[in-house]
């Protein structure tokens, strides 16, 4: 008889969103425990990585999670799916350069402010997928 592949399976894409915005918050309480013990290059690194995880659950949403052809790096595959999108892919991926200076040793410290500021965009943006509302920030 025929097999099936998973892009006939019903439901399949808003199964891994779940998991994807599951995983987001797990993350986003990492990172708000890390804050509040005063490790903020920790708290940094599990924001933005609850922020790529809920990029991951809207573009599962999206055709472009079918597209064939589609670049690597999830912020610009956050632009493709909407202005909107696009506009929480401007706001996020502005600390992927301070996240990889932290990791990297080359920045010693972050700043609670930052790390308040991260957590919160990625709060809001985790909402607004969730809630699908195109709550998008008007400037970070």
């Amino acid at each position: 008889f025929p097999t099936r592949r998973s892009s006939d399976l019903p439901f399949t894409q808003p199964r891994k969103g779940a998991e994807f915005l599951h995983k987001a918050h797990q993350l986003l309480a990492t990172a708000i425990t890390y804050r509040n013990q005063q490790r903020h290059d920790l708290a940094l690194e599990y924001a933005y990585q609850a922020g790529l995880r809920t990029a991951a659950a809207r573009i599962a949403a999206s055709p472009v999670a079918h597209r064939v052809r589609k670049p690597t790096s999830a912020w610009a595959q956050l632009r493709l799916v909407g202005a909107d999108a696009a506009g929480w892919a401007d706001a996020l991926e502005q600390y992927s350069r301070l996240r990889s200076r932290v990791g990297s040793g080359i920045e010693a410290t972050v700043s609670v402010e930052t790390v308040d500021t991260m957590v919160d965009l990625v709060s809001k943006f985790l909402n607004s997928v969730e809630f699908d509302n195109d709550d998008t920030p008007a400037a970070a």
